[in-house]
């Protein structure tokens, strides 16, 4: 490896990191405004996603484990952002759909997303964003790629 190539990789691993912070800050900024938890949102975008769905596939699809996944959803429906309906294959199991409390939280949490964002990428010209769109795409793909190999050597 160059020592320019590795210069490269070194200044966007810590852009990335950089970038990965403000993203955590503004998951927390976001939440903060509808009292949402990062955990609880991952699994209510992944029930508007997905719906109607078992909570053991939202663990399965999204990463979190099966205990903290039943957890959340509980309370996640005690909460009213979530119902759940029998399972028409499974008597005994349960689908997950997004009640209407949870749908109106998500699309406040998108508003006041969107303005984050807004605030963030309002500086920049239409040409450097369609790129920068492009770059990550590439580098998303490729991240995919290498994770999905990962995962079958497993």
């Amino acid at each position: 490896m160059t020592e320019d190539r590795a210069d490269s990789e070194r200044a966007l691993r810590q852009q990335l990191d950089r970038l990965w912070v403000r993203q955590a800050l503004r998951s927390v900024l976001i939440e903060d405004r509808g009292g949402l938890d990062p955990t609880a949102r991952v699994i209510l975008r992944a029930v508007e996603r997905l719906g109607p769905v078992r909570a053991t596939t939202v663990a399965e699809l999204t990463g979190l484990s099966r205990p903290v996944v039943s957890r959340r959803v509980a309370s996640l429906v005690s909460a009213g952002h979530l119902g759940t309906t029998p399972d028409p294959e499974d008597g005994r199991a349960s689908l997950l759909e997004l009640a209407p409390v949870g749908r109106r939280l998500l699309d406040q949490l998108d508003v006041h997303g969107d303005e984050t964002f807004d605030d963030i990428v309002g500086e920049f010209a239409d040409d450097d964003l369609r790129a920068l769109a492009v770059l990550l795409g590439r580098l998303n793909d490729r991240a995919d790629d290498v994770l999905r190999a990962a995962v079958r050597r497993r």
